[in-house]
């Protein structure tokens, strides 16, 4: 009987992978075969006589050996994440001394148990940490090979070989998991831990008739991907394709880990923050006209709202820095202020004049904006004093500059902090990682984030797509439980296009509370304030100043002070990461000096989380930071 279920079994399978691997092959899907090889450790749980007399022994003593597996394997995928397998291999279970009980003498059973395994299984991946990790699971059927086993008596020479009787089909239930490392385009080193639940005994003789074996296995699989070549079996060689797609969407652990992000969790907390200030004005090459970023310096009244008062990101409020620096000159009239014009020593080397038309031409738009023309002085030079990396193109942008100094150090200060509740998304920056195919370079790329028709971001770009950040700013997210959807869309240089979509679930924490307890069970403040100079660790004496007044006395004890690093695009990725870490490792040494019943973690983060546009030179200036949050608990 448990043979003809077995055949049924394996025929419906075989059948069904047969059609399975068909369908793949048109589908363009990509299959792989291999070797399989393992070694096995055999648990052997008798309870049988194995002789019909009285008094004959009895084999009731479990017993454990060690064998090996070898054989081919294949796979067809049926979607990203989920595929089919087969696998037929030689596997032995044998090479056991089973010692016997309630005998005259003592009988030794050793058994030969050869099967050939038939093993189909359906495997699972990126449902943990990685997509490289499979969790499978099949039907193990192992047809014997002429089992056989001997026999002999402590007490005697004699020795009986023979054949055991009735053997079965072998059925177990197998579970295992394996882990992709990709030695090439082509090879896959698969390592894999399996256990098999056996559902049948070894034989089904009255003599041998309870006798199962557990196997746990060891084992190495090595692919060979059939998907190489052009998937596409219905497209020319030669027609142009793209294909694209959102590969990942993951979060950067403080040990530099990624971390697989399919849920964003919002809670309401009471929240303050900070924005540092760029006291620089950038300017195109050979030009006195400030960037289209900046935003031309507001004269308002006493009392009167400005725009910047309620933006929410530090790269919006600096694009209205003429207006910072307006109104905190009119609000200290004894304050001074330096204006110092510079050129970026390359194509507009040795042009001091050109430094002098920028520094009076923001100079005008202050004197426009109401301050006193005798409280602004001028000064014009080539490259700044503490330039910019001058061989890089990002760095000769950021020479091309006017710089703030003032006596007075409120002029260019962090701006207005703001308070209340807020919700806080954790994580707080996300990057998505692109996938794209093409058989013609990138023209344009575009990520559209939208939560419930409502846009929340477009990220563009030119040419292959890099990873994307995207840093969700409070209370950017609806509370309610909808999810936030992304749109890929690609353009290759003919005009080729392709676009794909995926989404992100939302877990609002504080839509599960009662209305009154709404207002935040915790405080967190962040600061964004220390600015660092190009390629530097050293926290200035302004930004001193800066930790004393702002950040110190927020730290109370009990608090949890994390201290993030960042850095700009600008320079090598090992070293900028080394630079963020030094940085941050600088102004936790400082604020423990200060405050050390604290709580303190620190991480690097370098260039890999872009907080703010690289693309935009105040944005580069910004990423030179540390970000710190102080988390109270609410008194």
């Amino acid at each position: 009987m448990c043979s003809t279920v077995s055949t049924f079994l394996m025929r419906t399978f075989l059948s069904v992978f047969i059609a399975t691997t068909i369908a793949s092959l048109m589908l363009a899907q990509p299959a792989r075969i291999g070797v399989h090889s393992g070694i096995n450790a055999n648990f052997h749980a008798p309870s049988f006589p194995a002789t019909p007399q009285p008094g004959g022994p009895q084999y009731n003593t479990s017993a454990t050996s060690v064998t090996g597996t070898v054989g081919a394997i294949g796979q067809i995928p049926l979607s990203s994440t989920l595929a089919l397998g087969l696998r037929v291999a030689y596997n032995a279970m044998g090479n056991v001394t089973l010692p016997s009980s309630n005998a005259i003498f003592s009988y030794n059973l050793r058994p030969s148990l050869p099967y050939v395994e038939l093993l189909p299984t359906i495997g699972i991946s990126d449902l943990l940490v990685s997509k490289s990790l499979w969790l499978w699971g099949g039907l193990d059927v192992g047809f014997p090979l002429s089992p056989t086993y001997s026999r002999d008596s402590s007490g005697s020479a004699n020795i009986t070989d023979a054949t055991i009787p009735d053997a079965q089909t072998r059925l177990a239930i197998a579970v295992g998991a394996s882990y992709d490392i990709p030695l090439s385009e082509q090879w896959i080193l698969q390592p894999e831990l399996s256990f098999r639940f056996p559902l049948t005994s070894v034989s089904s003789n009255a003599n041998f008739d309870s006798w199962k074996v557990s196997q746990l296995r060891i084992g190495v699989n090595l692919f060979y991907s059939l998907a190489t070549q052009s998937t596409d079996t219905t497209r020319p060689p030669k027609e142009p394709y793209v294909r694209s797609r959102i590969g990942r969407v993951v979060t950067i652990r403080p040990n530099g880990d990624t971390s697989d992000v399919r849920t964003i969790s919002l809670e309401d907390v009471r929240y303050t923050e900070s924005f540092p200030i760029v006291p620089y004005v950038f300017f195109p090459a050979n030009s006195s006209t400030h960037d289209k970023f900046y935003r031309t310096a507001e004269q308002r009244e006493a009392g009167e709202a400005y725009a910047v008062d309620t933006l929410k990101d530090a790269l919006a409020v600096n694009a209205h820095v003429l207006s910072l620096v307006c109104r905190r000159m009119n609000q200290y009239p004894t304050a001074r202020l330096t204006i110092i014009g510079t050129t970026d020593g390359r194509s507009e080397a040795r042009n001091r004049s050109l430094s002098l038309q920028r520094a009076l031409a923001i100079k005008s738009q202050l004197v426009a904006c109401g301050v006193d023309s005798s409280r602004i002085s001028i000064e014009a030079r080539e490259l700044p004093e503490k330039p910019s990396a001058p061989n890089d193109p990002d760095g000769i942008v950021e020479n091309r500059r006017v710089e703030f100094r003032s006596s007075t150090p409120e002029i260019l200060e962090p701006s207005q902090s703001r308070v209340g509740i807020e919700r806080l998304a954790n994580p707080d920056a996300v990057l998505f990682l692109p996938e794209v195919a093409t058989s013609d370079p990138i023209a344009k790329w575009e990520l559209t984030i939208t939560q419930a028709g409502r846009q929340l971001r477009i990220f563009r770009g030119e040419g292959t797509p890099r990873p994307i950040t995207w840093t969700i700013q409070p209370s950017e997210l609806s509370p309610k439980q909808v999810p936030i959807d992304y749109t890929f869309h690609v353009e290759s240089v003919v005009g080729r296009t392709s676009e794909s979509s995926g989404s992100l679930a939302v877990d609002y924490i504080s839509s599960t509370r009662p209305l009154q307890e709404r207002t935040g069970d915790k405080t967190i403040q962040k600061f964004s304030l220390i600015l660092f100079d190009f390629d530097s660790d050293v926290i200035t004496a302004d930004n001193r100043r800066i930790l004393d007044l702002r950040i110190v006395p927020a730290i109370v004890p009990g608090s949890k002070v994390s201290i993030n690093g960042y850095t700009d695009r600008i320079g090598d990725a090992r070293y900028n990461l080394d630079l963020s870490r030094r940085r941050a490792q600088a102004v936790m040494d400082y604020l423990k000096s200060k405050r050390p019943n604290a709580q303190y973690q620190i991480a690097g983060y370098g260039e890999t989380i872009e907080r703010y546009d690289n693309d935009l030179p105040t944005g580069r200036q910004l990423s030179r930071t540390v970000q710190i949050i102080i988390e109270t608990p609410k008194q």
